[in-house]
């Protein structure tokens, strides 16, 4: 089976947008970008937390081995977009595969949202070959903090209301787990994983636009709950000034702290 393969020389920003609202866009181009720094990962390859499949298709030039999502809907849309040889509806904690079926396992921005994240990454370590990549992206704990929401409260003089803003926007995102770097070494320690690499990205900056965005996205939401898709037609002004604001942050140097975190590790 081939390597998975990261696309290269594409426009990521521009590639969501005309699929996804602007604050995922933002995001999930930035993540496009660290995926294409790796290179190709061996497979067999595992996606936890596939989704719609939308990210796997944009980011990656070959299929995935497998996926896996909670969201029933989500995962016959994932096998529409022929990005995984097979997917399943499974949890984390639980899934249908073999002890060490996988060379590498990929989890974007997925595993924050498993409360029980010891058995999450048990069963990963279980799934995942001796010497296999685990590659993952994270909130940092810095997320709150960074968000527009909160730095006008604490400027504003309310720290308190700025904390609460913060715990509710993580609330509301099903964020369990959002820890700093050294707190994530020693939870992947405790599981047989090393990290190799680990990188900070999207700067306070472009939290407070990614922060901005997810309300200008309601519409597409709507659209979303009601008829299935994100952008139901594309306007190519609204596109170039959404596409213009957030050009520079998408395009940015990874910042020295930033509110979400992407690690490269190995099993040992």
């Amino acid at each position: 089976m081939p390597d998975l393969v990261p696309k290269k020389s594409v426009d990521f920003l521009g590639a969501h947008l005309r699929e996804v609202p602007a604050f995922r866009a933002l995001l999930r181009g930035i993540e496009c970008r660290l995926f294409a720094e790796l290179g190709p990962l061996e497979s067999p390859a595992l996606d936890v937390g596939c989704g719609d499949g939308h990210f796997a298709s944009i980011a990656f030039d070959t299929p995935f081995f497998a996926g896996f999502d909670l969201d029933e809907l989500a995962v016959g849309e994932a096998v529409s977009r022929k990005v995984y040889h097979h997917a399943a509806v499974a949890s984390a904690t639980s899934t249908p595969f073999a002890n060490a079926s996988f060379a590498t396992v990929v989890a974007n921005c997925a595993i924050e949202h498993i409360p029980d994240l010891d058995s999450a990454l048990a069963e990963i370590g279980r799934v995942l070959r001796p010497g296999g990549r685990f590659v993952f992206g994270v909130p940092s704990q810095h997320f709150a903090r960074f968000l527009l929401g909160s730095a006008l409260l604490r400027r504003l003089g309310a720290p308190r209301l700025a904390e609460a803003y913060g715990r509710w926007f993580n609330g509301h995102s099903q964020h369990f787990h959002v820890y700093a770097p050294e707190v994530w070494e020693g939870k992947l320690g405790s599981h047989g994983f090393e990290i190799l690499r680990w990188q900070y990205y999207m700067s306070a900056s472009g939290h407070r636009a990614f922060d901005v965005a997810h309300y200008l996205g309601v519409p597409s939401l709507i659209s979303r709950k009601l008829v299935g898709r994100w952008v139901l037609w594309h306007n190519p002004i609204s596109f170039a000034v959404v596409e213009r604001w957030l050009r520079s942050y998408y395009e940015e140097a990874f910042p020295e702290e930033g509110a979400y975190i992407f690690f490269d590790c190995r099993k040992r």
